[in-house]
């Protein structure tokens, strides 16, 4: 236990060192107790199976209220240059300098909190990962993706398994006949894709020759954004219970996921991993979700949706939380936890109006769009005048 929770306390943090956790775990220490400097956290995370991670990762994400949506996105990650690395996880091309791995995440759309992940080596695609994870995947939950994981495929894969899926539409793909149901919304007939054009030819050849997939097609419109028309697949095709408006809000919470990864990314350690080993490196990568889902779990725990807090405010404040729990009274820990919570609440993001621009050109006159002869500061002026 000790072990995990310095692993924690390291991705908790930014910009921490191993030898920072050794001085963070020895002050914790009562002096009468031995504590051996160097190389001990080093070797104790070695020690450590990696299926203590993996049961950990669950008790996160299971003590986070979990919905039935979840986002589903893939992003490689950048590891040490070690033989041990090259070996196990590769290059992405003949060039490339820098060892790198693949990541597949799945985070619950209400409370951000990751419910599964897959480490593998940069050679090995995301459709193989998404495959290998649908079994683990609840029947009846609803999986909002991008749209490399709404092939043909992962359609029938995702039906066979009572999973549900919205995708954006490969616009490649041709139908064979087409049912209106409304405007922009149809069911779609695909055939069956050729088996040697496949990566998954065996699983190819056992699939139905065609395969119903709902079609919509809307055109978005925001304020302060271009109008953009997107066209979602899925395997939802009652019209009346899933209309396709809801289709598209349920899309809409894709980039939340985004989101997710770039705080893992920025505020856990997962830019750029310090591990030289491939054992290490998935106990590192375990360590920062462990922690990601510490903090949504904390936030859930004020009562107030954790997509509405600061995931950044809120990992300082429990920092500062621990420290100060860490040397306090045991008869003052009830009431530091819940000023914790307090201010964990007091954390949110403000929302944020993104402001009128001129839609026009400083330079390259011939464009199609007009050019814009004075400051952008004095059109906001004139703009607001108007």
């Amino acid at each position: 236990m000790p072990t995990l929770l310095a692993c924690i306390y390291k991705q908790l943090s930014t910009g921490v060192s191993c030898r920072d956790v050794e001085d963070w775990a020895a002050s914790l220490i009562p002096a009468s107790d031995s504590f051996h400097s160097g190389d001990d956290f080093c070797e104790a995370r070695k020690r450590l199976p990696e299926a203590v991670f993996e049961s950990a990762f669950e008790h996160t994400w299971r003590s986070a209220p979990i919905s039935s949506i979840w986002l589903v996105d893939g992003t490689g990650l950048s590891l040490p240059r070690s033989a041990a690395n090259f070996s196990a996880f590769g290059r992405p091309h003949g060039k490339a300098r820098m060892p790198n791995a693949r990541l597949l995440l799945f985070s619950d759309a209400q409370s951000g909190a990751v419910t599964r992940a897959d480490i593998v080596g940069c050679h090995e695609g995301e459709m193989r990962q998404f495959l290998r994870c649908l079994p683990t995947i609840p029947p009846g939950t609803t999986l909002v993706a991008d749209r490399q994981f709404g092939s043909y495929l992962a359609f029938h894969e995702m039906s066979r398994l009572g999973i549900f899926a919205v995708t954006r539409l490969n616009s490649s793909r041709r139908p064979v006949s087409v049912q209106r149901l409304s405007e922009g919304d149809e069911i779609h007939v695909w055939k069956k894709p050729r088996s040697g054009s496949s990566a998954f030819a065996d699983k190819v050849r056992e699939l139905p020759l065609f395969q119903h997939v709902r079609v919509v097609r809307h055109r978005l419109v925001r304020k302060g954004y271009r109008p953009v028309v997107i066209e979602l697949a899925s395997n939802l095709l009652d019209a009346t219970k899933w209309p396709a408006d809801k289709l598209v809000e349920l899309y809409a919470l894709r980039w939340r996921i985004e989101n997710d990864i770039r705080d893992l990314k920025l505020k856990h350690g997962l830019s750029m991993l310090t591990c030289k080993s491939e054992d290490t490196v998935r106990k590192e990568v375990w360590s920062a979700l462990i922690a990601y889902n510490c903090v949504k779990v904390m936030q859930a725990k004020t009562g107030q949706c954790p997509r509405e807090l600061s995931h950044e405010r809120s990992r300082t404040i429990m920092l500062e939380g621990c420290s100060q729990m860490a040397r306090a009274l045991t008869s003052c820990l009830p009431m530091l936890f819940r000023n914790l919570l307090k201010s964990l609440a007091q954390s949110r993001i403000k929302r944020q109006e993104r402001p009128p621009c001129p839609r026009a050109l400083v330079r390259n006159t011939n464009a199609d769009y007009p050019f814009l002869y004075r400051t952008r500061k004095e059109w906001y002026i004139h703009y607001l005048a108007a």
